[in-house]
């Protein structure tokens, strides 16, 4: 694969990456917020509805963001792999994060769940 595409593609998943975070945290602050301050008697399910559908929505981006960076960097050459960035790059544990950081979000769904009921 070429050098300069293999960096544009790596570089573009990591941003959608940082974006789904970011979105996801977001909606659970959001949600977080509402079931703290807001008078939600009555409207259990519509916002358990809100927490449910974002957290599964942002666990599965998060897995497949990380498994196509873990392919990406599974196919460096060996040159590539030789450098300093290809070594550091290379001992990031992709498999291991996707299931650490969607699992992050399930756990605090979760407790925003029991929260509501």
């Amino acid at each position: 694969m070429d050098q300069t595409l293999r960096s544009s593609i790596q570089t573009s998943t990591f941003y959608y990456f940082l974006i789904v975070m970011f979105v996801i945290t977001v909606s659970q602050l959001t949600t977080m917020t509402v079931i703290m301050f807001a008078d939600i008697s009555g409207k259990e399910h519509l916002v358990a509805a809100s927490v449910i559908g974002p957290v599964l929505v942002g666990a599965f981006g998060i897995i497949r963001i990380l498994t196509n960076m873990q392919l990406i960097v599974g196919e460096m050459d060996a040159k590539m792999l030789a450098t300093n960035w290809g070594k550091e790059i290379s001992s990031i544990p992709f498999g291991i994060l996707k299931f650490v950081f969607s699992g992050i979000f399930v756990a605090v769904a979760i407790v925003q769940l029991i929260t509501i009921y």
